[in-house]
């Protein structure tokens, strides 16, 4: 049932489920990097480039939003809609590994596929595998996680013409596990008049909820800052940039990369 709350009460708490909606919005993505490989050279010569090549979306796993909170598609079509999720995740996702990488003194170019690469550069080539809109509202009224949205992508870093295999790994995205408004209104919102889901929901989508660019984009930002920090790692163990410059990478699992000779099991 829906509670029906009139006056002062009812402004309060839209209020508040409002700024529970902003609050679960803008909390960053948890993302993790799971290495499979890692050149077992050491000290190879710095890239005069670093060539970044369109990332590959066609056969990436698009689940979208179905539920009570989704606006009508401008587009009827599933495939083109995907189409549009693939891309704003790969923009996202090239734009954050451009801007990042450019950040650590190296000259960055993005390529396309079949571009020519000299020996003296590296190439970062990307694969997304997976792009899940999760359910938006069991997020902002239960969070801990449920209804989580995911993105996950492939990354590929290779050495030369013969593209000799120097680092390979996925960064692993998703929504976070922060409560949901249910749990994060005033005490006394729930007595002054009953908070339902109806309610939120109605906040929410009279907020203009737009969660689905949103999240997307926000999950390729974040796995892009994910692995420039791990890639920041690598290049500082090859002597290309200081210490200082680095920053720390999470890793899922405690994965274990393999050498260039075989990959993880």
């Amino acid at each position: 049932m829906v509670a029906i709350l009139r006056g002062p009460g009812r402004t309060d708490i839209r209020a508040a489920i409002l700024a529970a909606l902003v609050t679960s919005l803008s909390a960053c993505a948890q993302t993790a990097v799971r290495p499979s490989l890692r050149t077992a050279a050491g000290h190879l010569p710095r890239p005069a480039r670093i060539l970044i090549v369109d990332v590959v979306t066609d056969e990436a796993r698009v689940t979208e939003y179905n539920g009570i909170l989704r606006q009508q598609p401008g587009n009827p079509k599933p495939a083109d809609r995907h189409r549009e999720i693939r891309h704003v995740a790969s923009a996202a996702f090239e734009t954050g590994l451009t801007d990042g990488l450019g950040k650590l003194g190296f000259t960055i170019a993005r390529v396309a596929r079949g571009t020519t690469v000299a020996e003296d550069d590296i190439l970062i080539d990307g694969r997304c595998l997976t792009i899940d809109q999760g359910n938006p509202l069991r997020r902002l009224v239960i969070g801990f996680g449920s209804g989580a949205s995911r993105f996950e992508t492939f990354v590929g870093v290779y050495g030369g013409p013969e593209r000799r295999k120097l680092l390979e790994f996925t960064t692993l995205a998703d929504s976070g596990s922060l409560p949901g408004a249910a749990l994060t209104l005033p005490v006394g919102a729930a007595v002054q008049g009953g908070v339902s889901a109806g309610l939120v929901a109605s906040s929410a989508v009279s907020s203009g909820f737009a969660v689905y660019r949103t999240d997307v984009s926000q999950m390729a930002a974040s796995s892009a800052d994910e692995a420039v920090r791990y890639l920041s790692e690598f290049f500082a163990n090859q002597g290309w940039i200081s210490p200082h410059q680095v920053r720390k990478a999470r890793i899922a699992h405690h994965a274990r990369p393999s050498s260039e000779t075989g990959v993880r099991r």
